[in-house]
């Protein structure tokens, strides 16, 4: 998805649509494009649209599901590279989303930002799962390294959402901070580390 979306192959029609539709999500958001819009902008008939997606909505459903799958890989791919702490897990897995971001602001925009709302008409918003890190927050409870009056389900979710919020503002202009900044700043307030026991956390080296 991550290589195909921004160059498809000619014979490809659902992929030019795809194409098609995330370059005019991201430009003018949901409401202002209708299917009709998008089978033009990839050169094809709305009766190919119609043989590939029920409408518009249903073609940014695939979208964002395809960008979550993308940004699921990416947080796997990272952590396999990684040791068993914490302090070396949060930072890889959150430096692979924010380069993701980097590389694909209208993918991460159309799955995260306005376009959101246009989606949730026609049935559940999808979102990444918030599962991963409370299950892993409860690991680290069991352990005795993070505060056990935490709730790992609200702090995963809070969590999530300030990364994609603080994503999303750093898409729009990257020069507001260096990505080595911003993965720094994000793992610090990840409740892996920010409520870690005062036991658990690494010496200073």
């Amino acid at each position: 998805y991550v290589r195909s979306m921004p160059r498809p192959r000619i014979e490809d029609a659902q992929e030019r649509l795809l194409a098609a539709g995330l370059q005019l999500f991201a430009r003018l958001g949901t409401e202002r494009v209708n299917s009709n819009a998008i089978a033009k902008r990839a050169r094809l008939g709305i009766g190919t649209f119609y043989k590939h997606f029920e409408d518009k909505h249903a073609l940014l459903r695939e979208l964002q599901s395809r960008t979550l799958a993308a940004i699921r890989a990416a947080r796997i791919e990272a952590l396999a590279g990684a040791g068993p702490e914490p302090e070396d897990q949060v930072p890889r897995a959150i430096a692979a989303v924010a380069r993701f971001a980097q590389s694909h602001p209208e993918a991460y925009r159309v799955t995260y930002g306005r376009e959101r709302a246009g989606a949730s008409h026609r049935g559940p918003v999808l979102s990444e799962s918030t599962r991963p890190i409370a299950e892993a927050l409860k690991r680290l409870q069991s352990a005795g390294r993070v505060d056990p009056g935490l709730d790992p389900e609200l702090a995963a979710r809070a969590y999530l959402a300030m990364e994609v919020g603080t994503l999303l503002w750093w898409i729009e202009y990257p020069a507001r901070a260096s990505i080595g900044d911003l993965v720094a700043t994000l793992s610090r307030l990840h409740p892996a580390l920010a409520a870690a026991s005062p036991v658990s956390r690494r010496p200073a080296s």
